[in-house]
């Protein structure tokens, strides 16, 4: 019986490692079948640094409406006690 349950567990351990590694194989082969596509950049760096900086200010002014907010709450809290 402790022969058959060895067995069975040897047997499992290698069936996974088998598809595992066909796994592999296959994104190896995939990757190797399609070139890699070189993309051209649509912006510039002038561009992209404009589209940076406006992506910090929205960022910043949403932080400061939060902050804006929190202490309104914070402010009414005080006045109810």
């Amino acid at each position: 019986m402790k022969n058959i349950i060895i067995a069975a567990a040897i047997t499992a351990l290698f069936s996974t490692m088998v598809h595992a590694n066909s796994g592999l194989a296959d994104r190896i082969n995939e990757a190797r079948s399609f070139p890699d596509k070189k993309t051209e950049s649509t912006m510039d760096i002038t561009e992209m640094s404009i589209h940076h900086e406006k992506m910090h200010m929205k960022m910043s002014e949403m932080e400061l409406k939060r902050h804006h907010k929190k202490m309104h709450i914070m402010m009414s809290k005080m006045h109810k006690k």
